[in-house]
């Protein structure tokens, strides 16, 4: 195919060049001279009209089977109270006729101004399975029904309220669905991802046979993204028995490749359970002031060692400054490689050590929008030094930006914005000296590839304006008018319309 009039972007060196001609031959860029017809030039062409050209995005950071279930499933994100949503539940329960659980996803429930249990649930409906899964994937309610339906009846969730392995072990027992309604529901997810530009995902959820699952969509002809599986700590004999390594392919068709080992050592701020050495203002009943790890030092280090001789990189979730000193530890201990997830909170010291130690930071940057009235009523402490951007670009430590969606939608034009502005438009910055430059924040939802180069994956986008010179209080409505992945069209705004 070849891509007529594009102006090539260069987001090392800020240079948009004049239009000229992009030709793709199979998954590859094989030349971008306009007076040159190429060996793969097949015919196929596209006139970009003098649009700019960039590499693709990544969402280093996405349970995408739960975003593609969040998209079909009631918005709990609309209530701004447990009352409200309640009565919206009530309202889904008396039109309904059938006794199929009901599941709303998304809830902002640190901003309520009353609490949320099971027992609210189960006054809505005693029989039909009602759940509600926080914005952070590490709380859920369930109502007695729901509890008895997915297994979970025990007498210390009496009061519906799940949290930390409690909320996951429920999100992976109503996340098994009919095999082939879900791979439609995903199929939507990534057309809707390709049209905000994004080429690739990290997939980072959790559950068996994700390489089988994942090889399963690739064969259809709707796969529109590149995909890097991760394992979890009890799918990895799977995965290493499959022979999964990261970084290397896992299909013929360039699609799949192997990722890392995620695991998981603190909580969440919103729930209060990420692992900190100052103690939350004011910390729910029963939870530790401090938050609390999730996983033991030995049993961190063993996991990472069992995945470094396996070839496999380690993505450690550490968001309290105590998690990640002691995830820096079992790296600097094992000498794994990998990335450090989420990462909102570390010390200078530990910035510099996670540069010494060669490891990235996979960071969502619109946590921040959730995380900031908490953090500064909550947790004041550490209010000077969340989500340190610049600090670890300047420290050498690579970012790498996600959305963790289903906790945010999926939309690196919003996680740009938000690098940059560090708020939303109009709002007072947060921590202004972490902003980062647009090219930095792009470069971040590239990975960290700066130009497109003859050779080069034929992974790219095309822009109706050059993104270097947007506002950047208008970056979120970035119009993407065609994403290639793989050397496949995945999104065109003009068959759109």
């Amino acid at each position: 195919m070849r891509l007529r009039n594009a102006r090539m972007v260069d987001l090392a060196t800020g240079v948009s060049d004049r239009p000229r001609d992009i030709v793709i031959s199979g998954s590859r860029i094989y030349r971008s001279d306009v007076s040159t017809t190429g060996a793969g030039d097949d015919g196929a062409e596209i006139d970009l009209q003098g649009r700019w050209v960039m590499p693709g995005l990544w969402d280093a950071h996405v349970h995408f089977d739960l975003w593609a279930m969040a998209c079909r499933r009631p918005d709990a994100g609309r209530a701004d109270s447990a009352a409200e949503l309640c009565a919206g539940l009530r309202r889904i329960v008396e039109a309904g006729s059938d006794e199929d659980p009901v599941i709303a996803m998304g809830a902002q429930h640190w901003a309520w101004a009353d609490d949320l249990d099971g027992r609210m649930l189960d006054a809505i409906s005693g029989t039909r399975p009602l759940v509600v899964v926080a914005a952070n994937l590490h709380t859920a309610w369930a109502n007695r029904a729901a509890r008895r339906h997915w297994g979970m009846d025990r007498e210390d969730l009496a009061d519906g309220v799940l949290r930390e392995k409690d909320a996951f072990r429920l999100e992976d027992r109503f996340s098994v669905v009919d095999e082939a309604l879900l791979d439609d529901w995903v199929a939507r997810a990534q057309e809707q991802a390709a049209s905000r530009g994004i080429v690739g995902i990290v997939d980072m959820q959790h559950g068996p046979e994700r390489i089988r699952t994942w090889r399963r969509r690739a064969a259809r002809t709707d796969q529109l993204l590149r995909v890097v599986i991760a394992c979890w700590a009890d799918s990895i004999d799977e995965a290493i028995g499959a022979g999964m390594r990261t970084g290397h392919p896992i299909d013929e068709a360039g699609w799949l490749r192997g990722g890392p080992l995620k695991i998981i050592t603190d909580g969440s701020f919103t729930a209060q359970t990420a692992w900190c050495t100052h103690p939350y203002g004011d910390p729910d009943s029963g939870l530790d002031p401090h938050g609390s790890p999730s996983i033991s030092r030995e049993k961190l280090a063993t996991l990472m060692s069992r995945g470094e001789l396996n070839g496999l990189q380690l993505a450690v979730h550490a968001i309290g400054d105590r998690a990640i000193a002691m995830t820096l530890d079992c790296f600097a201990e094992t000498g794994a490689s990998g990335s450090i997830e989420h990462a909102m909170v570390p010390s200078a010291a530990d910035i510099a050590r996670m540069a010494e130690l060669g490891l990235h930071a996979s960071v969502q940057p619109v946590h921040m929008l959730a995380d900031r009235e908490l953090i500064e009523d909550s947790w004041p402490t550490g209010a000077g030094r969340s989500f340190p951007l610049r600090s670890m670009l300047e420290a050498g430590v690579p970012l790498a930006f996600g959305t963790d969606a289903p906790v945010t939608p999926i939309d690196p034009w919003l996680a740009i914005r938000t690098a940059v502005l560090r708020a939303v438009p109009g709002q007072e910055p947060w921590n202004a000296s972490e902003s980062l430059s647009i090219a930095q924040a792009l470069r971040s939802s590239t990975g960290r590839i700066a130009a497109l180069v003859p050779g080069g994956h034929a992974d790219l986008i095309a822009l109706d304006e050059n993104p270097l010179e947007t506002d950047p209080e208008h970056l979120a409505e970035t119009r993407v008018h065609l994403t290639m992945a793989n050397g496949e069209l995945t999104w065109w705004a003009d068959a759109a319309d």
